[in-house]
């Protein structure tokens, strides 16, 4: 079986490092843009045929990091829990899938933005890509199973990395699905 935690690291870094490039130049946003377009493709590549097991084992060494990386690429902005998606989040470009919010955070200047919804289930990943898909978005790259999903998704004026991961409770089973949406403009 072969291993997804570093492509999928990979892809999440590469997701969120395109948060942090506020005040670059034109050129430099562009040869970010191919990076994560380009790790996108090789996480696609890498993906296919990993089981479902070796996922939910990436998502779950990727989600203790996630929380540090947000923090660096929306320059010290806080992730609430406060239920509401933080100001200036764009969401008349962005759909939500249904659920409850649970917070988020923003970076400086619209340099990004984090948002966090309870979803009813991994399954409503499927629904969540088709309402970013049918709003304008491309997917660059995609991968889901019953416990955990990645998505990587740009439109002519956002990116979009958008997980789901099952949150297991307090004795080991499945809990609530968490859907997360790093949101940077292009």
């Amino acid at each position: 079986m072969r291993s997804l935690r570093t492509p999928l690291i990979a892809a999440v870094a590469a997701g969120i490092a395109l948060a942090g490039l506020t005040g670059c130049s034109s050129e430099a946003v562009q040869q970010a843009t191919d990076l994560g377009s380009s790790v996108a493709s090789d996480v696609a590549d890498g993906v296919a045929g990993i089981d479902g097991k070796a996922i939910q084992d990436g998502m779950s060494s990727v989600a203790g990091g996630i929380d540090g990386a947000l923090d660096t690429a929306l320059e010290g902005a806080d992730v609430t829990s406060d239920g509401v998606v933080p100001d200036g989040f764009p969401s008349a470009a962005v759909p939500l899938v249904d659920g409850t919010v649970l917070g988020g955070g923003a970076g400086p200047n619209g340099s990004g933005w984090v948002v966090q919804v309870r979803a009813g289930s991994v399954d409503d990943f499927a629904t969540a890509a088709q309402q970013l898909t049918d709003a304008g978005y491309t997917e660059s790259a995609k991968r889901a199973d019953g416990s955990s999903a990645f998505g990587m998704f740009r439109s002519d004026g956002y990116r979009v990395v958008l997980t789901f991961s099952e949150n297991q409770d307090s004795g080991g089973g499945s809990g609530s699905v968490t859907a997360t949406y790093i949101v940077t403009p292009r």
